[in-house]
């Protein structure tokens, strides 16, 4: 049995959404900010995450039929990588600040 292409990267778009879904609302939720403004109206309408299902439904179906995949979803693919590496270094760091202070007031 030959996997597609196009549905290996479709299904990889739905889980860098996700796991973007995922760790915003985890920055959010331990006093981060969002910075882009769009999205940071979205989180203040409550309808972040319909959003974000909407969009990745959508950009999953556009790569999925996309017989060869063009420039453009690889380039969507990568985009979205690089926003969860940099959610996950932000929630990482986060986490290390938090253990250095929780130990300099274990040694006063």
């Amino acid at each position: 049995m030959k996997i597609k292409k196009e549905a290996v990267m479709a299904l990889s778009f739905g889980a860098l959404n996700l796991a973007d879904y995922l760790t915003t609302k985890r920055i959010l939720n331990t006093g981060g900010e969002e910075y882009n403004p769009v999205a940071n109206f979205l989180i203040k309408k409550k309808c972040f995450g319909l959003f974000k299902i909407a969009t990745a439904l959508a950009g999953m179906g556009a790569i999925y039929d996309d017989e060869e995949p063009k420039i453009l979803s690889k380039a969507l693919l990568g985009f979205y990588g690089f926003l969860v590496g940099h959610n996950v270094k932000e929630i990482v760091q986060h986490e290390c600040e938090i253990r250095k202070e929780e130990k300099g007031e274990e040694m006063e």
